[in-house]
């Protein structure tokens, strides 16, 4: 589709499991076990039909703002072969395709849908729950350490004068700040 200024807007047109096909080994590794990738198969159909970027003229991103899709050039058969072991699998509640986040890692607990998507709606399917098998993640545990200066810079705009201190005023249940 054209676009204002004379700009191109390219769309890969497919169907939603070719799509899952270039989902799933841009999200997990092809050598995991059969059953997780049927799980991610699952988990990307479901979150493709409950979800819509809005863009001019595509539902999804290809890239982290919605699931990471490659096309054609990354599949890989052990991820193919999940994809059609569970065509038309999706994942519901009180009969709605519901979106189905995934992650790398939860840190050893995952989080309520409204903390970890500011403003997102309180969802009874996405509450926190202690994930025990994390600890196998390569980041699984992080950090990350800040001068005052590069924190003010990084506030750029948001606050005046100096920075004094960092107050926690809200946790959500994982209880991440």
């Amino acid at each position: 589709a054209r676009q204002s200024g004379g700009a191109l807007n390219v769309i890969n047109s497919v169907s939603l499991d070719d799509y899952i096909q270039g989902v799933v080994p841009g999200e997990v590794p092809a050598s995991w076990p059969p059953a997780a990738l049927r799980a991610q198969a699952i988990a990307a159909r479901s979150y493709a039909l409950a979800t819509d970027a809005n863009g001019a003229g595509f539902d999804q991103y290809d890239d982290t703002r919605s699931q990471v899709y490659g096309g054609v050039g990354v599949e890989q058969p052990s991820t193919n072969k999940a994809v059609r072991e569970t065509s038309d699998q999706v994942v519901k509640y009180k009969g709605d395709v519901i979106a189905t986040f995934f992650f790398s890692s939860s840190g050893g607990r995952t989080e309520n849908v409204e903390y970890g998507f500011p403003g997102g709606e309180p969802k009874p399917y996405l509450k926190a729950v202690k994930d025990p098998y994390d600890d196998a993640a390569p980041l699984h545990r992080w950090q990350m350490t800040f001068s005052r200066a590069e924190i003010e810079s990084k506030l750029g705009g948001l606050v005046r004068g100096k920075l004094r201190a960092i107050n926690v005023t809200k946790r959500g249940a994982s209880p991440r700040i």
